[in-house]
């Protein structure tokens, strides 16, 4: 008696084994992955598994790009069989108007400004490990196996990147990669890396890129008037006099870029900031046709933000003059619309420097 019980026991119990296992394997052959809600838990996942941590700030009841992502990628058997194991998954919803948990909400809202997420649907990869972000994206064609391929393969370079900078100081790079290091660092937003990148690079074979790139730095950083970025721009003109190497448009372009970042504290005229611009085409312009339009737009856009329409037609005209046929059409239109601005603005405004 006592033996067909237990084998009758044990018949149950492997039956709702076999049952239990047929629903996992039903729910892995959906395909389907799992979403976290709640960040710490989700960031808490992500470290104790060793996984990168994928955010997906969506609008669930009112973005329809975010929907798609869901239906073409996300919610596909393909993209959880080449993806599901690689991360930890936390879903940001910012519904307008279906009810929320308060908690939720107010979460949701707060890590939409901590990573200045400002259109929809946003994918965020982040290294909770580092606390960093490893790379941006949203809507991508090509269903769930190309878009685990995009962030698999954006996990793969992340990796290389930190290998390589890892051994940095052992194994030295060449300029080229060296700039392809540059570039990874800049991206990724760490700061440290592309310091220590271009001090290395102002000594290879790249010295002219890396030293352009640290006269861009200083003028970021408020120091364009210094003595090292004075230095730096005297021995960059000195190295490509004749602008074959675009060296001088390009000290150029970043001084008219500090001058603008200083307008609004700094009593500065509009000549003062196009100066740089329009000295590079005094020298340069004749020679330079493939930059010559664009520096005419810009000067003329400046201008229109100023409000002096005559000086913003003068070179927006001059632009389409120097221009390729095939942007004219464009920039014909820009310059209808400031002849319909000079039309509809006092006099006074459109002589106001």
């Amino acid at each position: 008696m006592f033996n067909k019980l237990t084998a009758l026991l044990t018949a149950i119990l492997l039956q709702s084994w076999f049952l239990c296992s047929a629903d996992v394997q039903s729910m892995q052959s959906k395909g389907s992955i799992k979403w976290f809600t709640n960040y710490e838990e989700a960031v808490q996942q992500a470290r104790s598994r060793s996984l990168p941590l994928i955010m997906f700030f969506t609008g669930s009841d009112w973005c329809s790009w975010c929907n798609k992502i869901d239906e073409e990628a996300f919610d596909t058997r393909d993209f959880a069989d080449a993806a599901g194991n690689k991360f930890v998954f936390l879903k940001l919803d910012l519904p307008l108007y279906s009810p929320q948990d308060p908690q939720i909400k107010a979460q949701n809202k707060q890590l939409q400004q901590k990573f200045n997420v400002r259109s929809f649907p946003t994918v965020i990869v982040y290294d909770a490990q580092q606390n960093q972000q490893i790379g941006t994206t949203g809507y991508r064609a090509g269903g769930g196996k190309q878009y685990a391929a995009y962030l698999n393969k954006m996990i793969s370079d992340y990796s290389g990147y930190k290998q390589k900078m890892g051994a940095i100081d052992n194994v030295k790079p060449s300029g080229i990669e060296l700039k392809q290091l540059y570039c990874q660092a800049k991206e990724l937003g760490l700061n440290n890396d592309v310091n220590k990148i271009i001090k290395l690079g102002m000594v290879s074979n790249q010295s002219l890129f890396f030293q352009t790139e640290r006269y861009r730095f200083l003028a970021t950083e408020g120091q364009i008037h210094g003595q090292e970025a004075a230095a730096l721009k005297q021995q960059l003109l000195a190295a490509d006099a004749n602008n074959e190497q675009q060296i001088p448009y390009h000290v150029a372009v970043i001084e008219f870029e500090s001058i603008c970042e200083g307008m609004s504290k700094e009593n500065c005229t509009t000549e003062l900031a196009i100066a740089p611009l329009v000295a590079y085409i005094e020298k340069f312009g004749t020679k330079d046709k493939e930059n010559l339009w664009r520096i005419q737009m810009i000067i003329s856009q400046v201008y229109l933000d100023k409000n002096q329409m005559s000086e913003a037609l003068k070179y927006a005209q001059k632009s389409y003059d120097s221009a390729p046929a095939s942007v004219q059409a464009d920039i014909a239109v820009t310059i209808q619309n400031i002849k319909t601005l000079t039309s509809t603005t006092p006099s006074a405004a459109i002589s106001k420097k």
